[in-house]
């Protein structure tokens, strides 16, 4: 069985390292690719086998509400699980979380075992 891969599209590094850190603290197996935005997320894509996306929803060139959206709208990505990053009062949006795609949402902030569930959750572990 190939190895996981995770995607973590966050313009802050230190949250994409803390993500990183606690996915590699779960199983230091899995691969971690770190981007800034989802246009570059896209571009890992392209090149890449991602089993699931961890997109933080504000973010410069191409957030993640929209970079959902553009995922979830192609064939070739819409399979890709991907959880909703942030700290956005989720009953002010949860029908726009849920109309860009998202399979599940990590609120800010979370921990190593919060990440382990959704990671559970998703059936990837």
């Amino acid at each position: 069985m190939s190895k996981l891969t995770v995607l973590v599209a966050d313009d802050i590094f230190a949250n994409q390292f803390l993500l990183a850190s606690y996915v590699d603290m779960i199983d230091p197996t899995i691969g971690v690719r770190m981007v800034s935005n989802g246009k570059e997320a896209f571009d890992v894509l392209e090149k890449e086998k991602i089993d699931v996306i961890f997109m933080d929803i504000e973010m410069p060139v191409m957030n993640g509400i929209e970079a959902t959206k553009k995922l979830k709208s192609d064939s070739k990505y819409s399979s890709i699980p991907v959880v909703a990053i942030t700290a956005h009062n989720l009953e002010d949006f949860a029908s726009e979380f849920g109309d860009a795609g998202f399979d599940t949402i990590l609120e800010k902030p979370y921990s190593e075992e919060t990440v382990l569930e959704v990671l559970k959750n998703l059936k990837l572990l």
